[in-house]
């Protein structure tokens, strides 16, 4: 049998509209030595017939087909246990590589004698805006900057150090960090690529969905349990032990953003205070004295009251508004700053039509191509068939004013920043 240098895992399961452009990708690289090993878990759609279809007319393709549904990590492991390379890599059903992805990889790591050989990535994210993540070496903790499926891993290092991908009925996502993070801290020499990518492709009906569940928020940070776990008995370099700590901070901002409703928020902002307690170096942290403070409190409700005000302040604006009054009125922010930018961010992100700005300034016609009314003529106007957001923060109470005494009541005709409640 010839040389494989590069097992390729795809799991599939209900992709059947995106794999054909995914194995294209694959069968087509410039690197030929290599191995396609399809996991089928239990598609109910065409996604078997397709790749048993390009296993005829391509012999490096290996399908495993699971009699049970047991999720995308268990179709990895399946993967790996069968991969014959002397590097793996992934790439997922509904994405794909740069042709000469795999060759540009596997030659750096083979001069370079690498672990890892990490590349770059393209996202096309919720909204078809383009993004793009390369390694910036100059950062400690670098190496986890890029996701997994950007790199290939030495099979016998994953093997050495049972490398595997986290499985237990907690994970429904993000079981790729703890693979990334335990790669990265047993390997002994990780190599970059910033010239060939990666694409991905952001769906609504991934487990990488815009809007989080309690579910998906939990299994992320059942995740970042075993991660931290790992890094609090590990030797790893300071710095990178910190950068790392850091990025959940970062990352638990995130999910807070996206989080679908108020439980998944208190899950993630207990789990906030969890991690700051288990830290093994809290002062490198660098975190605001106030929410120090606040972590540090030993009530827990205050805790959790504080960090939530902190997430407002932080991800400004979390709007809090009963959806359907939205599906029946036009919608207006009011203010034409910064913080109007970011309550416009938040509206796309919930998929939320906005009609338009409103601001006092006669001057501004247009802001982020949506046109811009005074505020006056919209609250005289004879109809009451809008919703109007107030951005701003430093007049949001002066704003409230002038709509109540225009007749509208808050929370029906209007959403303050500053008067909004949580439970």
């Amino acid at each position: 049998m010839k040389n494989i240098y590069v097992s390729i895992i795809v799991p599939v399961y209900n992709v059947e509209q995106y794999l054909c452009r995914c194995l294209d990708s694959l069968i087509n690289q410039t690197l030929k030595d290599i191995e396609i090993i399809c996991i089928n878990d239990c598609s109910p759609d065409n996604s078997l017939a397709i790749i048993k279809e390009y296993a005829k007319n391509d012999e490096r393709i290996k399908i495993i087909d699971l009699k049970k549904n047991s999720g995308v990590n268990t179709a990895r492991n399946s993967g790996m246990k069968i991969a014959i390379g002397k590097y793996i890599g992934f790439c997922d059903p509904d994405d794909y590589v740069d042709l000469d992805f795999f060759e540009k990889l596997y030659e750096l790591a083979k001069e370079k004698k690498a672990d890892i050989a990490k590349g770059s990535v393209k996202i096309l994210n919720w909204e078809s805006k383009l993004e793009i993540l390369k390694n910036n070496l100059k950062a400690p903790g670098y190496y986890i900057q890029t996701p997994f499926w950007a790199g290939i891993y030495k099979k016998s290092l994953l093997v050495r150090h049972k490398v595997k991908f986290a499985v237990a009925h907690e994970i429904i996502n993000s079981g790729d960090g703890v693979f990334l993070s335990h790669a990265a801290i047993v390997a002994k020499k990780t190599v970059y690529l910033n010239n060939s990518y990666y694409h991905h492709i952001k769906r609504n009906g991934s487990l990488d969905s815009k809007i989080l569940n309690k579910e998906k928020c939990i299994s992320r940070l059942f995740c970042a349990t075993l991660i931290f776990n790992r890094l609090n008995t590990s030797k790893i370099n300071k710095s990178c032990y910190v950068h790392i700590y850091k990025q959940f901070f970062y990352h638990a901002m995130e999910l807070i953003s996206r989080a679908s409703d108020v439980d998944a928020i208190n899950e993630i902002v207990r789990s906030v205070c969890v991690f700051y307690y288990k830290c093994k170096f809290p002062q490198k942290l660098n975190l605001p004295t106030a929410l120090v403070t606040a972590i540090e409190e030993k009530d827990t409700d205050k805790q959790i009251s504080f960090l939530q005000e902190w997430a407002v302040t932080e991800l400004y604006p979390f709007i809090t508004v009963d959806e359907p009054i939205l599906q029946n009125y036009k919608l207006y922010i009011w203010g034409c700053g910064q913080d109007g930018v970011n309550a416009k961010k938040t509206c796309e992100i919930k998929n939320w039509k906005i009609h338009g700005f409103l601001d006092s300034n006669p001057d501004i016609k247009k802001f982020h191509g949506y046109k811009v009314l005074s505020p006056q003529s919209l609250l005289n106007s004879a109809g009451k068939d809008y919703f109007i957001i107030i951005s701003s923060r430093l007049y949001a109470n002066e704003i409230a004013k002038i709509c109540i005494q225009a007749g509208l009541k808050e929370g029906v005709d209007f959403w303050s920043p500053l008067n909004h409640k949580r439970r």
